[in-house]
């Protein structure tokens, strides 16, 4: 789903139609498309969130930015059927981890220290910065659950090069697309989530356009392409919201693919007019643009004031997006012109030990995070039950308040507060929302207080997560029952916080 470097972006069919410079300017529109669809829909987003302006985001809504993601997984599998052909298995993957690490670690250092000069330092998740299926991660951007599918299939395709399994490729894609649509024959139907494990992640819908990608190469090189592509690609974009069932991942594969598909039957040597030239430099930041641009919005929605017209935030907040990308996509192209070089003169044998590495590295931690979010899952099932079977008690040694609940321009409500056991402060413990019984917001203790250990005289408290954030929704009513929150602790107990903050919700 990423801007590779520009040999990567000519395959040998193209190559004999688009001259010497062996590039397809058409895939770089296509990337720049899917950015700039991203990009409006988070800019929404921020919109509605900050001011409570719902207008952008009926528009720009999740079709745009489940598309803009469709166009890329189709352009990345597309584009990986031909490189894990021509290049040997060690080459093809090293290359990858060259062209979406560095710049990943460059727009979180940037932006770490951007947070950090302006007074909301944030921690960076290790095992989410690794790009590596782990389930629902603190991803430091807010975008790498995408890169996190992409790693798992260049691994995947690298594994079966270094097995001599390449030319088997396409076959297994076909394969794995039939397992996905027939799921509904022997499970609970098609499955959609975004942040899965290792073992849960094939089944997942967003899977479907990098594979119908990867299998559109073998209908190009038999010249199976009927003329008329690019019309069907714009019906396809325009009816399937209305005409395909299912969700926006479901309706978007197939104007994703079609549109790929439109690009490499007619591919262009050289953008037109100043429009291509434009498009063309917006192609080359598209990877760099999709990283940085929601740490952006949320660096910007800190900083500019309150006052500011919808109208304005759109259009300032999609210009800054934009023009930074194209600085750090200057960056980006010299990282990665020094780091393909470096490639280049590796030996093959220093190669196949990094790539057999990374594969190893890979295999291990995705084993470690599923065995990691299955307890954490079976944990939240635990406190679900204490939730619904305990009785509330008091205990001495708990600590648990409420200290604030914060309404948001969207009409939402942010409640944080702290729960622990001064003797047990290891026990896993989860705060929770009801009403009538029934669990509104749920979540385990996340965040550290270092300010509440030390008024707790605790300062060895100050490294453990023994705060919690819940949202409410906008939707929630009042009117259906009071809303009260409970601590469970996993050895069963149940405790109700000091929650005066609260009682602000429903006045």
């Amino acid at each position: 789903m990423l801007r590779l470097p520009n040999v990567d972006l000519t395959t040998s069919t193209q190559r004999s139609h688009v001259g010497a410079d062996n590039r397809n300017v058409r895939l770089q529109y296509l990337r720049a498309l899917a950015a700039l669809a991203v990009l409006l829909f988070h800019v929404s987003g921020t919109i509605q969130r900050l001011s409570g302006v719902d207008s952008y985001i009926a528009i720009f809504n999740g079709y745009w930015g489940a598309y803009g993601v469709a166009i890329f997984f189709a352009l990345s599998g597309y584009l990986m059927a031909e490189l894990i052909r021509r290049d040997d298995a060690p080459h093809f993957l090293v290359s990858r981890l060259a062209r979406i690490y560095p710049p990943l670690f460059l727009v979180v250092a940037l932006f770490s220290g951007a947070l950090l000069a302006i007074g909301f330092p944030r921690g960076v998740d290790i095992l989410g910065l690794s790009l590596i299926p782990a389930g629902g991660r603190d991803y430091f951007l807010n975008v790498e659950w995408t890169l996190v599918y992409e790693m798992t299939y260049y691994t995947a395709l690298g594994a079966l090069a270094f097995l001599g399994l390449q030319r088997f490729a396409s076959a297994f894609a076909a394969l794995w697309i039939l397992l996905i649509l027939g799921r509904p024959l022997w499970g609970d139907g098609y499955e959609d989530n975004i942040v899965p494990v290792l073992s849960e992640l094939p089944w997942q819908t967003v899977n479907l356009p990098f594979l119908f990608g990867f299998l559109l190469r073998a209908i190009v090189e038999r010249h199976r392409l009927p003329p008329g592509i690019g019309v069907a690609a714009l019906v396809a974009v325009i009816a399937a919201p209305y005409v395909i069932p299912g969700d926006v991942r479901v309706q978007t594969v197939i104007p994703a693919v079609l549109l790929v598909a439109a690009a490499v039957r007619a591919p262009l040597a050289k953008p037109g007019g100043a429009l291509g030239r434009i498009g063309l430099k917006l192609g080359d930041a598209s990877y760099v643009l999709y990283l940085s641009h929601i740490p952006l919005l949320l660096l910007l929605g800190s900083l500019l004031p309150t006052s500011l017209s919808a109208h304005l935030v759109f259009i300032g907040c999609s210009i800054a997006a934009i023009l930074l990308s194209l600085v750090l996509a200057q960056a980006d192209l010299g990282m990665h012109r020094s780091l393909k070089s470096m490639i280049a003169r590796a030996s093959a044998a220093r190669l196949r030990v990094v790539a057999l590495g990374f594969i190893a590295v890979f295999a291990a931690v995705a084993v470690y995070a599923e065995r990691d979010v299955h307890t954490k899952r079976s944990a939240l099932a635990r406190a679900e039950a204490i939730l619904s079977e305990a009785k509330v008690g008091a205990y001495a040694t708990v600590r648990a308040e409420v200290d604030s609940a914060d309404r948001l321009p969207d009409g939402s409500w942010l409640i944080r507060g702290y729960a622990i056991d001064l003797e047990k402060p290891g026990l896993v413990t989860h705060a929770a929302i009801l009403q009538q019984g029934r669990i509104v917001a749920i979540d385990r203790m996340r965040r550290m207080r270092a300010a509440v250990a030390a008024s707790l005289a605790r300062p060895d408290l100050s490294s453990i997560r023994f705060g919690f954030a819940l949202s409410l929704p906008a939707t929630t009513d009042c009117n259906a029952g009071p809303l009260e929150i409970r601590i469970a602790l996993e050895d069963g107990r149940l405790v109700t916080p000091a929650s005066e903050p609260m009682r602000n919700i429903c006045n």
